[in-house]
């Protein structure tokens, strides 16, 4: 299933290469989030970057911190996407549903999941190496552009349907 929803999420993507690369990663369980590197007897400070509240996961960092619960739901807000995620296989099960097909909602959806999973993932590097930070509006903001300037004609087209 899992393969599945990575093909679903990278193959025919405006999104930028690099976020592809971390959609990937990201779905096979091979970011090195805190977690992962304790496990692997790396000293680490183990609480999520993003909201200095809880132990950093996969699943916490992009599903269930606030501070990426804040940039989903404004990109859901934006988009008019219903689906409201509070835990990891609700997530996973929305993905799924909303990267299948060839319509403009499943292209946007593709590049908008992409970036955003991009952008949370280097928000968090950016906190944790360079001790700098921004807000989750700033980051939506940048989402958005994002994906105006990588979408396609026919996604771009779409895109502008919707007021920021």
């Amino acid at each position: 299933m899992r393969s599945v929803i990575g093909k679903s999420l990278m193959f025919k993507n405006d999104a930028r290469p690099k976020a592809s690369f971390i959609i990937w990663l990201h779905l096979q369980g091979r970011l090195a989030t805190t977690d992962r590197l304790m496990r692997w007897g790396m000293p680490v400070d183990t609480t999520c970057s993003l909201c200095q509240a809880e132990l950093e996961t996969r699943e916490h960092l992009f599903v269930e911190c606030d501070f990426a619960k804040a940039i989903w739901r404004k990109l859901q807000k934006w988009l008019k996407w219903k689906q409201t995620i509070e835990e990891w296989n609700q997530h996973i099960d929305w993905a799924i549903k909303c990267a299948k097909g060839k319509s403009q909602q499943a292209q946007v959806f593709k590049l908008v999941y992409a970036e955003c999973i991009y952008v949370i993932w280097m928000e968090r590097n950016h906190r944790v190496f360079e001790k700098k930070s921004r807000s989750w509006e700033t980051i939506v903001r940048e989402i958005v552009y994002i994906c105006y300037v990588r979408a396609g004609p026919r996604v771009k087209e779409f895109l502008q349907s919707f007021t920021f």
